[in-house]
C-alpha cells in the first residue's frame, strides 16, 4: 500500500512538472524536487522519466475508455454511438496528457514503450471497429470494411483534434467544425 501511495505521489509530481515545463524539458531532478522523494526512491518505482510518462498515459487512457464505455452503453444505435464517441474524443482536448500523446509517441518514446502505447491505443480501435461491425450487420452502412472505416474515422478525429489543440483562439468555431465533420462522415457512410 505504501509503495502505491509513493508511486502516485511521484506520478502526480511528474504530471505537474510535465504540465509546467513540457515532457522534453522536465528532468528527473525536477520531479525529485517537486515530489520531495529522493532520486533513488523514484528509481525504485520507475526506471526512467519515459516509463513514468507512458504509465500516466496508460492510466489516463483506462479512465478515458471507462468513460467512453459508460457513455455509449445506453445508446442502442451504432451510428449514435459513433457520433457520441466523436464528441467525447474532442472533449479531451484540454487534458494535457492527451495533447502530449503525439510528442511522446512519435519523438520521445523508445521502441519498448512504443509497443506499450500501441497496445493501449489499440483498445480504442477494437472498440470502434466492433461498433462499425454492428452497424454493418444491421445493414446501416454503405461500406462493409470495419477496419477501413475505423482507420478513416480515427484519422479524421485525430486530425481535427490536432487542429483544435493547436488553434486556441478559434475554439468555438473549431468545436463546431469538429461536430460538423463527424456528422458529414457518418451521414456519408449511412445507407
Amino acid at each position: 500500500m505504501k509503495k502505491e501511495s509513493t508511486r502516485q505521489i511521484i506520478l502526480k509530481a511528474a504530471l505537474e512538472c510535465f504540465i509546467k515545463n513540457g515532457y522534453v524539458n522536465t528532468s528527473m531532478n525536477d520531479i525529485v524536487n517537486h515530489s520531495g522523494i529522493s532520486k533513488g526512491g523514484i528509481y525504485w518505482h520507475f526506471k526512467s522519466k519515459e516509463e513514468m510518462f507512458v504509465q500516466m498515459i496508460e492510466e489516463e487512457y483506462e479512465i478515458w475508455l471507462n468513460r467512453v464505455y459508460s457513455a455509449l452503453s445506453d445508446i442502442p444505435d451504432p451510428i449514435g454511438k459513433l457520433k457520441k464517441y466523436g464528441q467525447l474524443f474532442y472533449s479531451q482536448v484540454d487534458l494535457p496528457i492527451f495533447r502530449w500523446i503525439p510528442e511522446s509517441y512519435w519523438g520521445e518514446v523508445g521502441e519498448h514503450y512504443r509497443e506499450r502505447l500501441n497496445q493501449c491505443y489499440s483498445k480504442d480501435d477494437e472498440f470502434i471497429s466492433a461498433i462499425f461491425e454492428d452497424a454493418i450487420s444491421q445493414g446501416k452502412l454503405k461500406m462493409t470494411d470495419p477496419k477501413a472505416l475505423t482507420w478513416i474515422y480515427i484519422s479524421i478525429l485525430e486530425g481535427l483534434f490536432a487542429q483544435l489543440s493547436l488553434q486556441w483562439e478559434n475554439r468555438e468555431t473549431l468545436n463546431d467544425y469538429f461536430e460538423q465533420a463527424i456528422v458529414i462522415f457518418l451521414d456519408g457512410i449511412k445507407k
